[in-house]
């Protein structure tokens, strides 16, 4: 063999070998940069689904900020900007509004490949992200926190009499007026005490006569008069326009009515004329409007009759002339507890919710249901740990123009303690201490799009002082004012009375004129003025729009004052839509039980379009445990089993949950959860939350 050649054939073999190193080298850097860029992409399109799915449902492409535009600002952050070689596109998926579907097309250059011809390659990746906003609590209506009202109702009774008692009419026992007067000139005026066929008689106009000396009985006490009709059974021999003009006396005769009453025109058979009213007491004289026992007397009631002849009317002939006395007596009954409609603003009454809004003051203790507001524990004796001096937030949905939103008894204004153990009202009451000054304040934000995010949130709207440092108790007869104030009872004595107050029981507008949108309610007694005042605020919001249905409901957190009456009741719990089949939904109930006697609480869902009891686990921090589908809460012997306690309830949302249906009969909104309470009586302030487990902002890996 030559050993040139041999060391030729080396040499193109190293070659060769050295040309695919190249391409392999070429390959893997060029692959690699594939990939890494692939996974830059898929980053930037999970971070602009992220950032775009906070703004749905109501916000895709409608005022910036907006999904769309949020995404697209996304995706430029990391490099990939709209061009001929790179696309970024948003939507909403069909299937659930709250979800934003991100796709990034991008052409990725090569470096080693270009040898080969290939200048780049193509490439795409997606993301979903789901926004879970927070679940609607305690009202699928236009309004929330409509308690039961309850107050004392005092009704009256009203009974009629006709007088003299026993017959239907009085008759006279004399026929002539007093000497001198005019009065005395029909024949025979005896005969028209009796409807007897004998008859007084008269052939001339304008001929009169007085009878008098009446046979009444004796009137009722306290008898309001409506009117007096006098009877007169007369006929007349001939044709023609022929009346009896009557006049009546309440002096005997000084002064005679100034609005005679006359009959139709009588005829030849005999007949009763009625002249006067029963139910107007100034018929016959527009000055004697009220009359009075006395007036009815033997010495002072007289009748006067005068024949009005024209034409060939003849004789008139008057059988029977009688009067007849109309009164009734009202008689006011004892005060009664009685629960009542509330009216919205617009005059329609309101379907109670079974509770009322409430704020406990700073300076309250948590224990009396409040997480979250109270500074203090005085169970514990300790600071409350949870406090966070924020108030409690609700969601406003302004669903058109002109929006507005108004509160009922947004003022605090004491009210008396009613039989059940609450207060009358929506229940404003001092829980301990002296009746430190309450301040209340509301405020309305608008969201922008943000409902995670409050940095945002721009102010409409805020009572300000107006219901700052109220000492008020409301005296009135409705309010429990039959109690002795001051004497150990429930309220205080010897301050401001508001039952006259123009935002006690009445609405107060807080905001009106406002666009569509979403907005925040803060309601808060968390001032400083507060530091020192243990006191509750029970209220109601109502809104409304244009067009549209507009809702208010509580977000997140929501505190509850229950004003219960014996038996089952059954509040709105939560909204739960069928996109959260599958998962888990927690409801946290922060010291129930507040109750006389016994006290079972359990759960009802919509799910197949009907209200069933479900079955849950629970968890307590008091170290109470248990499953099924009831908790008690209180009982008889121990009273309340949760005394500062916190409940965390489970619920496992099946698969199918949602597919039959969310909307029982007559149902305002699909998907409304509920609460049946059943309790002997009281009332009870609660804490709620209620989540559905999981980031609420997440993506949603296929």
């Amino acid at each position: 063999m030559n050993r040139f050649r041999t060391r030729g054939q080396i040499v193109v073999i190293f070659a060769g070998a050295m040309v695919a190193l190249m391409v392999l080298l070429a390959m893997v850097v060029d692959i690699g940069w594939y990939w890494s860029s692939n996974l830059k992409m898929q980053r930037a399109a999970d971070a602009a689904a992220l950032a775009g799915a906070v703004y749905l449902p109501d916000n895709f492409n409608g005022t910036a900020p907006n999904a769309q535009t949020a995404a697209l600002a996304s995706a430029k952050r990391n490099g990939y900007v709209p061009d001929a070689d790179t696309t970024v596109t948003s939507v909403v998926d069909p299937y659930n509004p709250r979800q934003l579907d991100v796709t990034i097309t991008n052409k990725v250059s090569t470096f080693f490949l270009r040898v080969v011809g290939i200048q780049s390659l193509n490439a795409s990746r997606a993301s979903k992200a789901e926004f879970v906003l927070p679940v609607p609590m305690g009202s699928p209506q236009n309004y929330y926190g409509v308690g039961t009202f309850v107050g004392l109702v005092t009704t009256t009774n009203t009974t009629s009499y006709v007088n003299p008692s026993g017959f239907l009419d009085s008759n006279p026992t004399l026929g002539a007026s007093p000497a001198g007067s005019v009065g005395s000139q029909w024949t025979k005026p005896q005969n028209a005490y009796a409807s007897d066929g004998k008859y007084a008689t008269d052939g001339a106009n304008g001929d009169k006569n007085v009878w008098t000396t009446f046979t009444f009985g004796s009137f009722m006490a306290g008898a309001k008069f409506d009117g007096v009709v006098i009877n007169a059974q007369a006929q007349v021999s001939g044709t023609g326009t022929c009346q009896l003009k009557s006049e009546v006396s309440w002096n005997g005769g000084g002064t005679w009515s100034n609005a005679p009453n006359t009959s139709p025109n009588m005829t030849k058979s005999l007949a009763w004329y009625a002249l006067g009213s029963a139910t107007d007491p100034s018929d016959w004289d527009s000055t004697h409007t009220t009359w009075s026992a006395t007036d009815f007397s033997a010495a002072n009631f007289e009748v006067r009759l005068t024949y009005v002849r024209a034409g060939t009317c003849g004789t008139v002939s008057l059988d029977e002339v009688n009067a007849v006395v109309y009164s009734h007596v009202t008689t006011t009954n004892p005060p009664v507890e009685t629960a009542q409609a509330v009216a919205g603003p617009t005059g329609a009454s309101l379907t109670t919710q079974g509770f009322w809004g409430a704020d406990i003051t700073l300076g309250g203790s948590r224990e009396n249901g409040d997480q979250f507001d109270p500074a203090n524990d005085n169970m514990k004796g300790v600071s409350n740990s949870q406090f966070d001096g924020k108030g409690v937030d609700y969601t406003v949905i302004i669903a058109g123009a002109n929006g507005q939103l108004q509160l009922f008894d947004p003022t605090f204004c004491e009210t008396g303690q009613n039989s059940a153990g609450g207060n009358y009202g929506a229940g404003d009451h001092w829980i301990g201490g002296g009746a430190n000054p309450v301040t209340t304040t509301y405020v309305l934000y608008n969201e922008n799009g943000t409902p995670y995010d409050a940095s945002d949130d721009s102010q409409v709207a805020t009572s300000g002082s107006l219901f700052a440092n109220k000492t008020q108790a409301d005296y009135g007869a409705s309010m429990g004012a039959d109690q002795a104030y001051g004497s150990g009872s429930a309220m205080h004595g010897g301050l401001t009375d508001c039952s006259a107050d123009p935002y006690h029981n009445h609405w107060y507008q807080l905001a009106s004129g406002l666009p569509a949108g979403t907005y925040r309610l803060n309601v808060s007694t968390n001032t400083a003025g507060n530091a020192s005042t243990n006191a509750e605020n029970m209220w109601s919001a109502w809104v409304s729009s244009a067009t549209g249905a507009s809702q208010v409901y509580g977000q997140g957190t929501m505190v509850t004052y229950n004003n219960l009456v014996s038996g089952k009741q059954l509040f709105y719990l939560a909204q739960i839509d069928q996109v959260h089949a599958g998962k888990t939904m927690e409801v946290k109930l922060f010291d129930p039980g507040d109750v006389s006697g016994n006290a079972y609480l359990r759960i009802e869902s919509p799910d197949g379009n009907a209200y069933n009891y479900v079955n849950f686990t629970w968890t307590a921090d008091n170290g109470k445990t248990g499953s099924g589908s009831t908790i008690q809460t209180a009982s008889s012997g121990s009273g309340s089993l949760f005394q500062d306690a916190l409940i965390t309830i489970e619920i496992p949302l099946p698969a199918t949950y949602g597919s039959g249906g969310l909307t029982p009969s007559g149902e305002p909104g699909a998907g409304w959860w509920k609460i049946e309470y059943t309790v002997d009586g009281g009332n009870d302030t609660t804490t709620w939350q209620v989540d559905i487990q999981g980031n609420p902002v997440h993506l949603l890996v296929p």
